[in-house]
């Protein structure tokens, strides 16, 4: 004869509150690896506690709260394990080209602070030469002036895949920097998007006025459009982080910062593999004269429009579906 339920209850609540918290911790992440084994043992007497209570107290709510106690359980301990390859893909079919849709204005607006150091740089220099000691470093000035571009000797002093590799390094670092510094409510991502493109509006200049503007421009071709617009979309994600820490709106300003920081984390991630590639390009394809100028621009414009075509278009149609 079964037990009265107010006497099964309260023989067996214990075991079902520490479950209860169990599994709670489990899903926050907060759950040691030795309580994994009390997890199982908790499991399986709430298991077997459902089974005496579908059929001694069925239809009623302990019946109905253990059943869905068990399915928690039964989830947590034999869910299937995640597919990082289903997932890496899904980030870049979808939560990375929608990350950077979402934060395009930010990105406008870091286009923007580069474009207007690229002008002071360069019309600083055009206007007053002297004005690229303070730009320019000293060693591309003495090229510069002895009418030498540094781009046409660089395969002399390192092979295309130690170039490659180096170029890669600082472009990261220049990133990194970019989306790190928005802690700063943005102040530091926006110096150092005006320093970097002072420091190329003069270089530009510095080398027009040295008959030198064509040479660096051949350069620049085959790497430019992607490079200059993947740090446009770290920098725009520095800026994400910088916003929300200066006006989060009406809701807490923790809140707001974590939200938008998975979302500038999701910019700088996605951006890590084009930086490979467009340092591969950059140490084998615009160096040297093995490509002939036109080709090194038909590169450069295919692969700006082929990245911004897949960020621009990439998961709308799932979205929609």
């Amino acid at each position: 004869m079964a037990e009265p339920l107010p006497a099964f209850v309260q023989r067996h609540s214990a075991d079902w509150k520490a479950l209860e918290a169990m599994l709670d911790r489990q899903r926050h992440g907060k759950l040691a690896l030795d309580e994994l084994f009390a997890l199982e043992r908790l499991y399986r007497k709430t298991s077997a506690d459902l089974a005496t209570a579908q059929t001694h107290y069925a239809g009623t709510d302990v019946q109905r709260f253990l059943n869905q106690l068990a399915a928690k359980g039964y989830g947590a301990i034999y869910r299937a394990r995640p597919d990082r390859k289903a997932a890496l893909k899904d980030f870049f079919a979808k939560g990375f080209p929608e990350a950077v849709r979402e934060t395009l204005p930010y990105t406008g607006v870091a286009a923007a602070l580069m474009v207007l150091g690229v002008i002071v740089g360069a019309t600083t220099v055009l206007l007053e030469p002297t004005g690229a000691a303070l730009l320019v470093p000293d060693h591309l000035l003495d090229l510069i002036h002895r009418r030498e571009l540094w781009t046409d000797r660089a395969l002399e002093a390192n092979t295309p895949s130690e170039m490659a590799t180096q170029i890669f390094t600082n472009n990261l670092r220049v990133t990194i920097s970019a989306f790190a510094l928005g802690i700063t409510g943005g102040i530091g991502t926006v110096l150092l998007l005006v320093f970097n493109g002072l420091h190329l509006g003069a270089v530009m200049a510095a080398c027009g006025r040295e008959c030198l503007g064509f040479g660096l421009a051949r350069f620049l071709l085959a790497h430019g459009p992607v490079e200059l617009s993947v740090i446009a979309i770290t920098g725009g994600g520095g800026l994400v982080i910088g916003h929300a820490l200066i006006e989060p709106g009406e809701r807490p300003r923790g809140e707001v910062l974590r939200e938008r920081s998975s979302v500038a984390v999701r910019l700088l991630l996605g951006c890590a593999p084009f930086l490979t590639g467009i340092g591969v390009v950059e140490g084998f394809v615009s160096p040297g004269t093995l490509f002939w100028w036109p080709v090194k621009a038909v590169v450069g414009a295919a692969l700006g429009a082929a990245f911004w075509l897949y960020v621009l278009r990439a998961g709308r149609s799932t979205a929609k579906r």
